[in-house]
Formats: C-alpha cells, sequence, structure tokens
C-alpha cells in the first residue's frame, strides 16, 4: 500500500471519528462548538469530508419530511 493510500485511510478514519462525535452532540452544540469541533478535526480528516459530512447531516431533516430550519 502506499504512503498516499495509508494518508487517505487515516483520513478517512479520522473523519468517522469526527462525525461520530458531531452526530452525537448536534442537537444540541452550538455554531461556536461546530467551529471548535472543526478546528479539531481537520488537520486530521480534511476540509472536504468535513464538509460532506455537514452536508449530509444537512440533509437528514429532508429526507424525513421536515424542512431544515435556517
Amino acid at each position: 500500500m502506499s504512503e498516499t493510500e495509508q494518508m487517505s485511510m487515516r483520513m478517512d478514519d479520522a473523519a468517522a471519528q469526527a462525525e461520530a462525535e458531531l452526530r452525537k452532540n448536534f442537537k444540541t452544540w452550538s455554531a461556536e462548538n461546530i467551529a471548535a469541533w472543526w478546528s479539531v478535526w481537520y488537520l486530521k480528516a480534511g476540509h472536504k469530508r468535513l464538509g460532506r459530512i455537514l452536508v449530509r447531516l444537512g440533509r437528514e431533516p429532508a429526507k424525513a419530511g421536515k424542512t431544515a430550519q435556517v
């Protein structure tokens, strides 16, 4: 396995851990909390992976027939 593949796997693992933490706290966290979460995880998981997590969480209420509150 190449070094690039290993790094990608480590970042995928970090993103999974970041998502688990965010899902656990998502309903109670403020924007400040989410910004702090991002700063903890972005070097380990990468901005793109974290962004995808947020988009996925933002779309989940729409799947359940609810509209997201903005």
